[in-house]
């Protein structure tokens, strides 16, 4: 018995620092303008935009299917795919830019001081631009979602 209650007491204070390694959460984005949900979806994680800032883009005019450029920024998945590589570490995803309308392959890694690298790239790496985004409160912000 005392066996289990030392196995269940570390497991238990082992727990904080297995959730400080999720990504899940709120992340406002380098420009400040977005503040994105990260959650997990099937055996992976993907990201909405959840607020955008007053005065935002507001829809995606810059989706180069005509047909698609009324809809709603708000809600819209903008990360997925991505596979966990490593503690902190999520490569091989997809990030969607609205700004430009195009879909780009991404890695996201935790950073020691609690930020999100995030990195869309074409082809490898290399060749890509890197944003560092904030974890936030969901408090701080009101969604965007159509009530």
């Amino acid at each position: 018995m005392k066996i289990l209650a030392a196995f269940l007491l570390i497991m238990l204070s082992a727990l904080p620092a297995m959730a400080a390694d999720g990504v899940e959460g709120y992340w406002l984005t380098e420009n400040k303008r977005a503040v994105i949900e990260i959650e997990e979806c099937d055996a992976s994680v993907c990201g909405h935009i959840y607020w955008i800032i007053e005065g935002g883009m507001q829809f995606d005019e810059h989706n180069d299917n005509p047909e698609l450029r009324k809809t709603p920024l708000c809600g819209m998945k903008i990360l997925k795919d991505f596979e966990k590589t490593d503690a902190g570490e999520w490569e091989n995803g997809t990030i969607y830019k609205a700004d430009d309308g195009d879909i780009y392959k991404a890695n996201m890694e935790l950073q020691d001081d609690g930020t999100l690298r995030v990195r869309g790239y074409v082809g490898i790496p290399l060749l890509g631009k890197t944003q560092i985004w904030s974890r936030v409160s969901d408090d701080d912000y009101e969604t965007c979602a159509a009530g």
